[in-house]
């Protein structure tokens, strides 16, 4: 059967817990930007578009505790929310609409869609999908806790990093057109 090591699953949790309570806190501190960001999706009927501003932030946030505390299903919770992000963009794209803002920086800071947004969600979603895997049987040290716990900071700043880089190659090409 395949498992997955302790510290590889805390780590795995710890950065994706980050990346959904972090996207969740940014939801919830402009409310107003995010259902607009929903509307421009144009994927939901009109009625559907303010609940889904407020509940998608609290899914997240849910699903970040839960990835925490190892809870049953977590892990597929946030891959499907990965996936179902993933599936928003690509349904635009395929539209031919890639001056949206996807919602993925934060308040202020404007992101238009583009195809490396997707592909993000599916290694995240492919991460959360790891997360499920049964542990490997082995005690966990204090110093097992700290590797994990370090290479989930070293995860995030990845996340963050290729992000910046997704910002970046979103404005190149609408400068170059």
């Amino acid at each position: 059967m395949l498992t997955i090591d302790p510290v590889a699953d805390l780590a795995l949790r710890l950065a994706l817990a980050a990346v959904l309570a972090i996207a969740a806190f940014h939801k919830l501190r402009d409310r107003a930007t995010f259902e607009a960001q929903i509307a421009a999706y144009a994927l939901l009927p009109e009625g559907l578009v303010h609940p889904m501003s407020r509940a998608l932030p609290l899914i997240e946030g849910a699903a970040a505790l839960f990835l925490v505390a190892r809870s049953e299903h977590a892990a597929l919770l946030s891959a499907a929310i990965f996936i179902a992000y993933a599936g928003a963009i690509g349904i635009n794209l395929a539209r031919g609409r890639r001056d949206i803002d996807c919602g993925c920086g934060g308040p202020g800071r404007k992101q238009m869609l583009h195809p490396a947004l997707v592909l993000r969600n599916l290694v995240l979603a492919i991460a959360a999908a790891t997360a499920q895997l049964p542990l490997a049987g082995r005690v966990l040290s204090i110093a097992d806790y700290a590797v994990g716990i370090l290479a989930a900071i070293a995860l995030l700043a990845l996340y963050e990093a290729v992000n910046a880089l997704i910002a970046n190659l979103s404005s190149h090409t609408r400068l170059k057109a």
